[in-house]
């Protein structure tokens, strides 16, 4: 779906084995068609479970951000987006209002916005993955992925994929602006072949062993494929966070603690102590040193 369409993302309620009858209006979602955390289905179980329906919007991340900052289109009570970056703009743009439950309390603080406008719903670590042919492991790091040894070698999706530029601003703000960039540029020198559009597309080259080694997302990687973990271990999340003009804020306050409570996003492993919202504030300069380096 390109455009932006209206569906009720609720299961028939008796079938369910929930409530016989609906718990007041539908909570209007604003959610992207690229979807990572399996959206349709945790709205159908909160429906089975509350009896309040839900009401999708799908969309591009940052259209659907940029509506709710312009307040244009069908009133969004709930934004959820696959990465940070989009939701972390309406809340800079005011767009957001607190989220009201005690839930978030349980989100690690680097995965939530220090003002309470966000929280991730879902996490993604970011690995090195190795073709079931080759015989060298990595040395345990992004710059190691940067030597000649691994000229030809390298593989990698797309700069347009959230899980590269999340990577990329962490490595600005744990290097710096030039130190990242010259990594990055040693990592252009070793493709093997252009970037892949998709993740998925990386991981088939990988697997085939028309790839040797690819950053990516290491919830795609098939069971038993090689992979290292450098230190820190980078990650990437999709968000949510309440409409500031909200027209239903108790329902949207509601589906916002029922997903933190039943289906929290999980915990950093070897962080690097820095709060997600960089990657929605470097995001400029990530685009910027892409465009230096060649990396589309």
């Amino acid at each position: 779906m390109k455009s932006r369409i209206a569906i009720v993302a609720a299961c028939m309620l008796a079938a369910c084995g929930g409530p016989e009858k609906s718990q007041g209006p539908a909570v209007v979602v604003y959610a992207s068609e690229n979807d990572p955390a399996g959206l349709p289905a945790l709205f159908a179980e909160f429906t089975a479970a509350t009896g309040v329906p839900v009401s999708v919007v799908w969309g591009d991340a940052a259209a659907n951000a940029q509506a709710l900052i312009d307040k244009s289109g069908t009133p969004a009570d709930v934004l959820i987006t696959p990465d940070v970056v989009a939701i972390w703009h309406a809340a800079e743009e005011g767009a957001l209002r607190p989220i009201a439950s005690g839930a978030l309390d349980g989100v690690d603080r680097h995965l939530r916005d220090p003002d309470r406008l966000w929280a991730a719903l879902n996490l993604r670590f970011i690995t090195v993955a190795i073709a079931p042919e080759s015989k060298k492991q990595t040395a345990g790091s992004y710059a190691a992925l940067g030597a000649a040894s691994y000229r030809g070698k390298l593989c990698v999706s797309s700069i347009e994929n959230s899980v590269n530029r999340a990577l990329i601003a962490m490595l600005i703000e744990d290097l710096g602006l030039k130190p990242a960039e010259r990594l990055v540029r040693a990592w252009m020198m070793n493709l093997s072949s252009p970037p892949f559009e998709t993740e998925a597309q990386l991981v088939e080259a990988l697997e085939s062993g028309a790839c040797q080694y690819g950053i990516v997302s290491a919830s795609l990687l098939p069971e038993g494929m090689r992979k290292t973990g450098p230190v820190p271990l980078y990650a990437d999340i999709s968000a949510v966070g309440v409409g500031r003009h909200a027209a239903h804020p108790e329902q949207a306050q509601q589906l916002v603690d029922w997903l933190l409570r039943n289906h929290p996003p999980g915990a950093l492993a070897e962080w690097n102590g820095r709060n997600f919202g960089v990657v929605g504030w470097r995001d400029e300069d990530v685009r910027l040193l892409a465009e230096r380096v060649g990396y589309r």
